[in-house]
Formats: structure tokens, C-alpha cells, sequence
């Protein structure tokens, strides 16, 4: 199973919307208000670009000050859900259990650690936020995986179409950036409100 980190893995949507807000001036976008957050949750990535009014050409520089400042704070995030039992779970049943991410790997496996969450065997670094098709593809390459067990589990309708797109199976979190009805419109493989329920998906896959 690859996992995605923001919002799969850490809780990092408020930390996030601090850094958009305080960047919002420099770059001349809409701030983030209480009120929009649910709304933006349901949007996909172009919708929210468009929602707060960052042009496709401004957003390479915005996502690298978000990610910047992002790496800086990231061991002292919390984690999104408690994950450990699940983590522990599919360790257990023989996974090979690993991360992709858009951020450090060395600042990754620092929050890792603080939240005693140890347990995974890989990672990825993919350059591009919508680039985890290609990096996905290089993970699999590269440790020789048979596609039709290996799973993506993501909280954002680019994470489905990135699995998807590598044509491997993808697990949908509902409590991460988009809202479970904006994950469902994306027809994931499975579509999860607690970690645990991984385990269903484990048994199934032992029994075939």
C-alpha cells in the first residue's frame, strides 16, 4: 500500500490555510475565510485555483513558499486519524507499506518519528503536486510490484486520478482535504471513514 502524507498521514489543511493566508497579499489571491473551507473541500484542484483567484502561472511559486514553510514545522504536526493500529495491522498481514509526498523525505520521516509511526518500509519524493502518477509508476518499477495488488490511499480527487491514471487500486479517505461526496463523484475503488476498515480490504485481497 502507498499512502499519501498531507492530510492521508499528517493534519496539515490549517496549517496550510495559515501559510495561503499569510501569502495572500504577496501574491495578490483571496484569503481563506471559516466560511470557505467546507466549500473548497468539495472542489477540485482547478475549482479551488479559481475560488480563490491564483493563476496557473503564480501557483509554481505559491506551492513552493507553502512547501517551504510547510517542511519547516512539519515534526510538530499531529497525525490526521490514529494510525498506528492500522499501520501495525497491515505490517502483520505481509504489507510492504510506503509514502509519497510532495514534501522533505528527511522532514517526513522526522514527523514520523514524533508520532511514533515508524512503520513504513519506502519512500517517494514526487516533484510535482500533480505529478504522483509518474512517481507512483517509478515505485512500482522499481520494487518490481504486480500492479493488481498494489493500492493508493489518498484524501484528494488527484490522488484517485493518479492511481487511476497508473491503473492500480485506489482507497479514498474521507477524513482528509476533500469531502467524501467530492471523493465518491471520483468512483475510488473504496472509499474509507476509518483506517481500520483497511483491514476489510486486506482480508479480501488474501482471499482472491
Amino acid at each position: 500500500m502507498i499512502f499519501d502524507f498531507d492530510g492521508t498521514i499528517a493534519d496539515t489543511l490549517n496549517s496550510i490555510i495559515s501559510i495561503m493566508n499569510d501569502l495572500s497579499d504577496e501574491f495578490g489571491f483571496r484569503r481563506i475565510c471559516d466560511e470557505d473551507i467546507e466549500y473548497l473541500r468539495g472542489r477540485r484542484p482547478r475549482e479551488i485555483l479559481k475560488h480563490l483567484g491564483i493563476s496557473i502561472f503564480k501557483l509554481p511559486f505559491v506551492i513552493r513558499k507553502v512547501r517551504r514553510e510547510i517542511n519547516s514545522n512539519i515534526a510538530f504536526l499531529s497525525p490526521s486519524v490514529d494510525l498506528l493500529p492500522m499501520l501495525k495491522l497491515l505490517k502483520k498481514n505481509g504489507c510492504q507499506i510506503g509514502i509519497v509526498t510532495t514534501n522533505i523525505e528527511e522532514n517526513v520521516k522526522k514527523f514520523l518519528h514524533a508520532n511514533n509511526l515508524d512503520q513504513f518500509d519506502f519512500f517517494y519524493t514526487a516533484k510535482k503536486v500533480f505529478g504522483k502518477d509518474k512517481t507512483i509508476s517509478k515505485i512500482i518499477k522499481d520494487m518490481k510490484f504486480d500492479k493488481s495488488v498494489v493500492y493508493f490511499v489518498g484524501d484528494e480527487v488527484r490522488d484517485i486520478e493518479a492511481g487511476k491514471k497508473v491503473g492500480i487500486n485506489t482507497i479514498a479517505v474521507s477524513w482528509g482535504y476533500n469531502t467524501k461526496a467530492a471523493l465518491d463523484k471520483e468512483h475510488p475503488d473504496y472509499l474509507i471513514d476509518f483506517p481500520l476498515e483497511l483491514e476489510n480490504i486486506i482480508l479480501h485481497v488474501d482471499k482472491e
